[in-house]
């Protein structure tokens, strides 16, 4: 849970990451990064404390990868609309926070083929970083007022 959680956060925030090409990929967990995804380009990468945060391009996607302090993948992430959500997690976003919209949303994707999405949705009176299932269930991750 605290990896999901670092990792949540880190995507969330509007970091600068420090630029580099494919073959100047110098962190911890680079080889594995090359071999799992080869064709990826756009690529910068930033070593935060006990993660390094890869941000790149593959196949038309813009994804995000975190790998721990021995290179290993901890999880995937990338951004979605609310038309990409599964049907049931719109329609339980629609009927509990009907007066909300949805600022982000990412898909969350853990080494184990875990797929979960993270939705900040906004109201009149917080702002809400949600854990929406695939099967729609929805539980608040964080709370913040306005």
């Amino acid at each position: 849970m605290r990896h999901l959680s670092i990792a949540v956060i880190l995507f969330l925030s509007v970091i600068g990451a420090a630029n580099a090409n494919p073959g100047d990929l110098n962190f911890i967990g680079s080889s594995n990064f090359k071999h799992q995804f080869p064709q990826a380009t756009n690529i910068s990468y930033k070593v935060k404390g006990q993660f390094t945060e890869v941000s790149f391009v593959w196949n038309e996607m813009n994804l995000q990868a975190f790998y721990d302090v021995e290179g290993n993948l901890l999880a995937t992430c990338r951004p979605l609309t609310m038309a990409n959500l599964p049907v049931a997690a719109q329609l339980n976003l629609k009927d509990q926070y009907s007066g909300g919209v949805v600022r982000d949303a990412i898909e969350y994707n853990d080494p184990n083929d875990a797929v979960t999405y993270f939705v900040t949705m906004l109201t009149p009176k917080a702002t809400y970083l949600l854990h929406v299932s695939t099967s729609g269930t929805i539980s608040v991750f964080k709370k913040m007022k306005n």
